[in-house]
């Protein structure tokens, strides 16, 4: 898979919109942070990416890893792995966060209950973009089927309550699709 990093859409890797959307309104990033489950080359990864990404990006080509949703949202966080655990470690409250959460298949409920919940985190965040996979009508958004979305209560009356209470954080909530 060649990934260019002048351009993105909603088909490939999110990096280069992100990059792309916020440099256009003159926001550069300090520090990128990417984690991808799944084994990618390196070179393929990093080879076509230019260098002012390059050397504000920390890449982990592994899974994100948190503990169960009761203990995330006491504030137990994983300690290796974990996207909680890092976060009061990367970021100041006078930094501006911009997190995106899409692990399918993840603990991405895990992490977006622990920062509408724990203050300590949501102070840490700024802006914030949710793939909330959800059952909507047993239409399939591309996320798999028979996934029993609605079983586990993700509907969109649960999403939209968990983008409410992110908001009443104060973080500005986006869905991400």
């Amino acid at each position: 898979m060649h990934l260019d990093y002048r351009m993105g859409s909603g088909a490939g890797p999110s990096l280069p919109i992100f990059y792309n959307m916020y440099r256009d309104r003159c926001l550069e990033f300090d520090d990128i942070y990417a984690w991808e489950a799944h084994q990618i080359n390196g070179t393929v990864w990093w080879g076509p990416m230019p260098d002012e990404i390059r050397e504000k990006t920390r890449f982990f080509n592994l899974p994100v890893v948190e503990n169960g949703c009761k203990d995330t949202t006491r504030g137990l966080y994983a300690p290796r792995g974990s996207f909680l655990h890092l976060l009061p470690i990367a970021a100041k409250v006078e930094d501006y966060v911009v997190v995106k959460v899409d692990i399918d298949g993840g603990p991405e409920l895990q992490i977006m209950e622990a920062i509408a919940r724990q203050p300590e985190l949501s102070s840490l965040v700024d802006e914030i973009f949710f793939e909330y996979h959800v059952y909507f009508d047993g239409i399939n958004f591309g996320w798999g089927k028979g996934t029993g979305y609605k079983s586990k209560g993700r509907t969109i009356d649960a999403a939209l309550d968990l983008m409410k209470r992110l908001r009443q954080a104060g973080i500005r909530s986006h869905f991400w699709v």
